[in-house]
């Protein structure tokens, strides 16, 4: 009968290392102000190729540092599972939303 080397020692003890996972998120949300305006000029200067998420893209600079401020000062969340990093937008004007 095989008996295995670890199971050979002097003392009656095994070690059993058991971990247990849990997921978090943090979750921010902010909202932004757009001038209609420069958004239908956007939108003709790139004769109708481009949509909210890219003006967003193009305009980093009217929202990046308030998420990022807001993300600081939000609490975790637990969730049963994990998902990847999600980064979206939605505007109820336009009825329009996703993922930026």
């Amino acid at each position: 009968m095989y008996i295995a080397p670890s199971l050979t020692n002097k003392t009656n003890i095994m070690k059993v290392q058991i971990t247990q996972k849990y997921v978090y998120h943090k979750v921010a949300t902010i909202e932004v102000e757009i001038d209609k305006d420069e958004y239908v000029k956007y939108l003709a200067d790139n004769k109708g190729y481009h949509f909210l998420d890219d003006y967003l893209l193009d305009h980093e600079e009217l929202w990046v540092e308030k998420i990022d401020n807001a993300m600081d000062k939000a609490g975790l969340l637990f969730v049963d599972g994990s998902e990847e990093e999600e980064l979206r937008y939605d505007c109820e004007e336009l009825k329009t939303g996703g993922h930026l």
